[in-house]
């Protein structure tokens, strides 16, 4: 009984020998957790007439995005103004059917404001600036970001080519 026990033992230890070897099986206890690779992402122009514009109070002005029909878990919106906000004090709030929170509050110095989005529907995103003794900014494009959707594959075929037996 004790060779068939050692035999066995050698034969698991060679099966985990190589199967670590080949990089089939990682044998590491003190391996850090890696987050998911993001999907690719796509760009998505918004439509200038989506976007209201409107001035609350003296060196405030706010603007109202309306994103596309149907847009679920979308990664970012991008908002690019003709001139650098220079500091300029940023609020983003979201809104859609479950939703409405604040996504971004900072002050900003270049001329692109990128607000992450939060997950599941979101119909409008609010951006206020606060340009106090600035030049009022003006909002060059806003372009939104979606993950890539692969293509849909073609069904099989309903039957095989080869004859079957």
């Amino acid at each position: 009984m004790r060779p068939v026990t050692i035999a066995a033992a050698v034969v698991v230890g060679l099966a985990w020998t190589v199967a670590i070897v080949h990089g089939r099986l990682r044998l590491d206890p003190f391996a850090h957790a890696r987050a998911a690779p993001r999907p690719r992402l796509v760009s998505a122009q918004i439509d200038p007439d989506a976007i209201t514009t409107s001035g609350y109070a003296f060196g405030e002005v706010s603007y109202r995005v309306a994103l596309p029909a149907g847009l679920t878990d979308g990664d970012s919106i991008e908002f690019r103004f003709r001139d650098a906000l220079d500091g300029a004090k940023v609020e983003a709030t979201a809104d859609g059917p479950q939703l409405h929170g604040r996504l971004l509050d900072r002050r900003i110095a270049g001329d692109t404001v990128a607000v992450p989005l939060a997950p599941g529907r979101v119909d409008t995103v609010d951006l206020r600036v606060r340009h106090h003794f600035r030049a009022p900014p003006i909002l060059r494009t806003a372009v939104v970001f979606v993950p890539a959707r692969p293509p849909a594959a073609d069904p099989p075929p309903p039957t095989s080519p080869r004859p079957t037996r």
